[in-house]
């Protein structure tokens, strides 16, 4: 008999579960009902990962059956056929809340947000310890931890090691939002700034959507920490944007390399320039939200003529 094996019926025993899924309390997929093909490719190749108790399916909010969708004073000619992406931002936001709130009510002392989208790089042992160790020095803090982001790279400084590639970077905002890890010390925070179906559409009319709110204002919340692992555990594949209603190439806008050291040349003129362009952010959220009031949520911009 292999050391493996039950000694009752000779069947191999299931592998040992890693000590990193112990420090992760549920992880919630958000996935559309009428996307089954996206939760199937996701328990296929990424949900076997993990503990089968852990992992819960939530149903994603449908845009387009918001009140309000197509109705001024939201949605006007000058929207046209982009409308359709404003939607899919609006249901994308409003999952996301219900992924938070689902967090807070089942008492989860922290919670893996995923889209349904993702796919998993492998997990070295270095890189899950090294995420256990974060979670661990974490614990007790308000904090949003990215397991995989978009371009472009964001800035940070290196928060804990793990050997010379996997790191953990305390960074000042990322743009993504299809894999995070949230505590319970945040959630009630997000609940009250992510927008609800009575606000939703003022909401996207000032943040356009939830992961450039994440980007731009979560990072700045007091005693609110951003972290980003590097090299990514996950991305997103190559699916027809529910979203965008069009296919795109994901290896396109995902991003490869490290955070940018704040203490490099670049990043000490990001700092200089950092207050400039957050109080560029909050003047365009203003203009962006008076523009939708009066004219609608915008619709693809006209290339001009040389």
């Amino acid at each position: 008999m292999n050391a493996g094996d039950d000694e009752q019926g000779g069947l191999p025993l299931p592998p040992p579960p890693d000590p990193l899924w112990e420090s992760v309390d549920a992880v919630v997929v958000i996935n559309l009902d009428f996307r089954r093909d996206r939760w199937e490719h996701f328990t296929r190749e990424v949900g076997r990962h993990f503990p089968a108790s852990k992992v819960h399916r939530l149903s994603a909010v449908v845009g387009k059956e918001l009140p309000g969708y197509g109705e001024p004073p939201w949605f006007t000619e000058r929207t046209g056929e982009r409308a359709m992406m404003w939607a899919g931002a609006a249901g994308c936001a409003l999952s996301h809340r219900e992924a938070i709130a689902l967090a807070q009510e089942k008492g989860w002392r922290n919670v893996i947000v995923l889209e349904d989208d993702v796919v998993m790089a492998p997990l070295p042992p270095e890189a899950g310890r090294l995420l256990q160790d974060s979670l661990a020095a974490l614990a007790g803090r308000p904090y949003m931890l990215y397991l995989g982001f978009n371009k472009p790279e964001p800035y940070g400084r290196v928060f804990l090691a793990g050997g010379e590639e996997h790191k953990i970077w305390a960074v000042n905002g990322v743009l993504a939002a299809h894999s995070y890890i949230v505590s319970a010390e945040l959630y009630g925070t997000l609940l009250e700034q992510l927008p609800q179906q009575d606000n939703v559409w003022a909401w996207l009319a000032r943040y356009r959507a939830v992961d450039t709110y994440y980007r731009d204002f979560v990072a700045r919340m007091p005693g609110v920490g951003v972290y980003a692992l590097s090299p990514f555990l996950f991305r997103q594949t190559n699916f027809e944007s529910n979203i965008t209603q069009a296919y795109a190439d994901a290896e396109s806008y995902t991003c490869c390399t490290p955070p940018v050291p704040l203490g490099s040349l670049r990043g000490l003129l990001h700092l200089l320039a950092s207050p400039l362009r957050h109080l560029k952010v909050r003047l365009n959220a203003r203009r962006t939200y008076r523009r939708a009031v009066r004219g609608g949520f915008p619709g693809k911009r006209r290339r001009r003529r040389g």
